[in-house]
């Protein structure tokens, strides 16, 4: 019995990596994203087909990725996917695999499905697939991904951008890859204010590497809009948590939260302790 109901192969190019020779943790959404694509065309679903004749798309309301060992540039990995139902949610459960079967990350993105722009429970979509693939239905209430607070207690850090063309899709929202590009941008400029630099820590043998994101996309970023990047930090174990929220600036409503997960790497060992961060700053 097979153990996805789809595989890919992808090999890491350049230009996705950053200047440490691996894949950029927000370049991931991009390939989760190629993966689900290629499992859709392969069951006769192309999606900018129903968009534009059905007005049938499919909208990620929340992602969690765990990464687990990175993927460096030049290497070729085998893309896997599962998909379940859980009421108005398609959760795709993705893992990338090395060909040796070890396990690079493993991503659990829900989707819902919006016919004319408003969200369905997804019955076209479970009519489409009967027939081709088989696909459970978990009953009850609906699993979140994430364990983030409905709204930030405290923020120690306020940064505005502000959505360009380039970072949106044909709707003239920002792209998932994006909106994560926004969270790690107020990262790093919270840090430099600070007085340090990732890249610094990384010459002096400290290495903060993110191993899980939860992300709960709220309502669409579009083009042009100015908005509030919003942080926080905490501790548990060796673990830097930033909880974070993106709002639009002219109304302060809600679009992403998330919870950014870091642990720190010194000299190639785990800091058990989790404070070579707080003591840099």
């Amino acid at each position: 019995m097979k153990k996805y109901l789809f595989e890919s192969t992808v090999t890491i190019r350049d230009f996705e990596c950053d200047m440490q020779g691996v894949v950029n943790n927000a370049y991931y959404h991009n390939l989760l994203m190629q993966t689900r694509t290629e499992f859709l065309a392969s069951i006769g679903i192309d999606r900018a087909q129903w968009s534009e004749q059905l007005g049938i798309d499919f909208v990620v309301y929340e992602a969690a990725i765990q990464y687990r060992s990175p993927i460096q540039r030049g290497e070729t990995f085998r893309s896997c996917l599962n998909m379940h139902r859980e009421g108005a949610r398609y959760v795709y459960l993705q893992d990338f695999r090395r060909e040796n079967g070890e396990l690079c990350m493993r991503a659990r993105v829900d989707v819902v499905v919006g016919i004319n722009g408003k969200l369905t429970r997804g019955d076209y979509f479970a009519d489409y697939l009967k027939g081709k693939i088989t696909i459970p239905e978990l009953t009850g209430v609906v699993r979140s991904t994430s364990r983030m607070p409905e709204k930030l207690h405290e923020v120690i850090y306020d940064y505005e951008m502000k959505v360009r063309d380039y970072e949106c899709d044909r709707f003239g929202s920002a792209t998932n890859t994006f909106v994560q590009h926004y969270l790690e941008v107020t990262r790093l400029e919270f840090m430099e204010e600070m007085g340090e630099t990732f890249r610094k820590w990384h010459d002096n043998g400290v290495d903060m590497m993110v191993t899980k994101v939860d992300l709960q996309f709220v309502r669409p970023m579009m083009s042009a809009e100015k908005f509030h990047s919003l942080m926080n930090i905490r501790q548990e174990g060796p673990r830097v948590i930033f909880e974070q929220e993106i709002r639009r600036k002219k109304d302060y409503h809600i679009c992403v939260r998330a919870s950014v997960e870091i642990v720190g790497i010194v000299d190639g060992q785990l800091d058990a302790e989790g404070r070579c961060f707080f003591n840099f700053i």
